[in-house]
């Protein structure tokens, strides 16, 4: 089977996601102070690193795409859902977690049926050469979702918290600018720059499991489910 180098390059740094969901989900189960909530969130790293991996060695098999970016907006989900077990009260969370649902239930729906009716176009489109799918800005909405939580509550951080939280967006919003460049080129001859995103992501990963180190080392009365 042969790839185009900058589809190697994508095959061989999707194992850094899989590597750090499977870092993070060991951190979780030696530390045991942070909530089941967060291991099924670091859990979906490693549900979403696999299909990645496959989707980059088959690039034009429109199953392993769809299936990679559904398997994202579950990840992306995960997070929500154990960010709003963090911060909202018991009836907010529930309503919130029922609206979010059924929202990514119709989103992943609507990527399942591009399985069998591939769109023939970006959804928005960034240049002559670049841009989001249908997915790609659902997962973007729901990652700044994720942000707007984090931030709104951090005046409940530490000082040292809200640095980490900083840093945490800053690796994020680098990755995001890496992945819209395209996944089929390199460019300049050197710089694959979907490949970045996935190595920016694995390690903003990691980083993620730190700033919830730092909150529940500290926050011991959230709740342990």
């Amino acid at each position: 089977m042969y790839l185009h180098d900058a589809h190697v390059s994508n095959v061989v740094t999707s194992f850094a996601t899989l590597w750090s969901g499977i870092i993070v989900t060991l951190f979780w189960l030696f530390d045991g102070k942070q909530p089941l909530r967060w291991l099924f969130f670091y859990f979906t790293i490693i549900i979403t690193a696999i299909p990645t991996i496959i989707h980059h060695m088959y690039p034009t098999q429109q199953l392993w795409t769809s299936v990679d970016i559904i398997t994202n907006i579950l990840l992306v989900w995960a997070l929500e859902l154990a960010l709003a077990g963090d911060f909202f009260k018991n009836m907010h969370y529930k309503r919130f977690v029922l609206i979010l649902s059924v929202i990514n239930f119709f989103v992943v729906f609507k990527l399942g049926y591009e399985i069998f009716a591939p769109p023939e176009r970006v959804f928005l489109k960034l240049g002559e050469k670049s841009g989001f799918t249908f997915g790609e800005v659902a997962l973007i909405l729901n990652a700044i979702l994720s942000v707007s939580i984090m931030t709104y509550y951090s005046k409940t951080f530490t000082q040292k918290q809200k640095y980490v939280l900083k840093i945490l967006v800053v690796i994020f919003l680098l990755g995001l600018i890496l992945a819209t460049g395209s996944d089929d080129f390199i460019k300049p001859t050197f710089i694959g720059w979907h490949s970045l995103w996935h190595i920016t992501g694995a390690f903003g990963f990691i980083v993620f499991w730190y700033f919830n180190h730092l909150r529940f080392s500290i926050e011991g009365d959230i709740k342990k489910w």
